[in-house]
């Protein structure tokens, strides 16, 4: 296969981001506090260092509406070149890492597939749509399949009846939103938005495409992430959904009963590939498609080392009511929950799961051990596992039926404590509330 010109190579993306890190790190860029997303005051003067820029914008316009800068957020939070900063009681903050150094070292075409591979393996798609469920990584392969075949430059009418494809673009892509604009700003298609559509539903926050141009760069790409890079097998997010709490993105996938896929699961999924590719770095079989030297080096992937010591855990059920609870490294996630029953003085006879997003009911979860949804079990994943951080928070819901919901933060981490045999009560805040009320006995 040829090598491509430089000019076929998208590194339109990598200067944007590039322009998004430089503008975080010279200004103090707060972050909201339900969502966690960038203040309205930075958005606009961002936006104008984008090469693609959010136009029906007004000063109360919030970041989700920005859909580039929003792209561009989660690329660069996922892949580590920012991370969310506590300033003393202030809200949180955005901050360049020092990993962002080892970026700025690589070539753009390098830059490119680091961000290519942080899209494809540790953004949460379904987060990207505000959804519970990760439904396009499910619909690509098909997606994939057709349009990877196709001459590049031919245009695919959406629901256009006198084409098989463009009847599988519109059953396949009819919600993918935003998405369409996704693959288009990593250069593997080109979209023409469909106004008739946009008016209709009468909404300036959603995107309708009406067409699809595959580009060049497309044709060569799609092949590779449809079999050797198959998003089902690479993404995280997507695996956590079917219980796998610390899959190794393209190791070998497991069924939400936690055994090996059987061979026509693996055929089906387009995952035919002998070696191990978890062993490969993601940029591996797009080598040859590049001049050579040109795409040799990545950035390590977060790998989840066991962190061992003792972990200290501020429970609140209200902000006057709350327990810090201390336990070691190798106790297990359902220690906690058995602690937290205690510390509460609960019976210890419902269902329970950890959000470890710090969202209700979303897919980012461990659950009791006797779960039947596929979710992770909470009996074998251990907490120094996790790769927990101190600060972070998430939730704990306990009986799916009065939904006991408690705040989680990781109080410290002490990784030279000596080994700690049986979960403690470390400190009490307010009185415990009974769990069961007058009007529960009578049922």
């Amino acid at each position: 296969m040829n090598a491509m010109n430089n000019e076929e190579i998208p590194t339109n993306l990598v200067a944007d981001l590039d322009e998004f890190v430089s503008y975080i790190s010279g200004h103090v860029v707060q972050l909201t506090k339900t969502k966690e997303y960038i203040s309205r005051k930075h958005l606009p003067a961002i936006n104008e260092r984008m090469t693609v820029m959010a136009e029906d914008w007004t000063p109360y316009t919030e970041q989700d509406y920005y859909p580039f800068i929003h792209f561009i957020y989660h690329l660069a939070l996922s892949g580590r070149l920012l991370e969310k900063v506590s300033v003393k009681s202030g809200p949180l903050q955005l901050k360049e890492t020092e990993r962002m150094n080892l970026y700025r070292e690589l070539t753009d075409v390098e830059k490119y597939f680091f961000l290519l591979e942080t899209f494809w393996a540790d953004v949460n798609w379904a987060k990207l749509q505000d959804k519970q469920h990760n439904c396009i990584a499910i619909r690509l392969s098909e997606v994939f399949s057709a349009l990877g075949r196709e001459e590049p430059g031919r245009n695919w009418v959406i629901k256009n009846p006198k084409t098989d494809v463009g009847q599988m673009l519109a059953s396949c892509t009819y919600d993918w939103y935003y998405f369409h604009l996704y693959f288009e700003w990593l250069g593997l298609w080109i979209c023409e938005e469909d106004f008739e559509r946009k008016e209709k539903r009468d909404s300036k926050s959603v995107y309708y495409a009406n067409k699809i141009e595959v580009t060049q760069f497309g044709v060569h790409m799609m092949p590779i992430l449809l079999v050797s890079r198959n998003v089902s097998a690479w993404n995280i997010a997507f695996r956590r959904e079917n219980g796998e709490f610390n899959a190794i993105p393209g190791s070998e996938l497991e069924d939400i009963f936690g055994g090996v896929l059987s061979d026509e699961d693996f055929d089906r999924l387009v995952l035919n590939v002998e070696e191990d590719q978890s062993a490969q770095p993601f940029f591996q079989p797009f080598t040859d498609l590049f001049p050579q030297d040109e795409l040799i080096r990545t950035l390590p992937r977060n790998r989840k080392n066991f962190i061992d010591g003792s972990y200290t855990f501020k429970v609140s059920l209200t902000k006057g009511i709350w327990r810090k609870l201390t336990l070691s490294a190798k106790h297990t996630m359902d220690d906690l929950h058995q602690i937290i029953i205690k510390a509460f003085e609960f019976d210890d006879d419902h269902l329970y799961s950890f959000f470890m997003d710090g969202e209700k009911w979303s897919h980012d979860c461990i659950a009791s051990p006797n779960d039947d949804l596929g979710h992770a079990d909470a009996s074998k994943i251990q907490i120094g596992a996790i790769g927990l951080s101190t600060k972070q928070k998430f939730l704990y819901i306990y009986d799916y039926g009065d939904e006991w919901t408690f705040a989680i933060e990781v109080d410290g981490i002490n990784e030279n404590a000596k080994q700690i045999l049986n979960p403690y009560v470390q400190e009490v805040k307010g009185e415990a509330p009974e769990q069961y009320t007058d009007d529960d006995d009578c049922y």
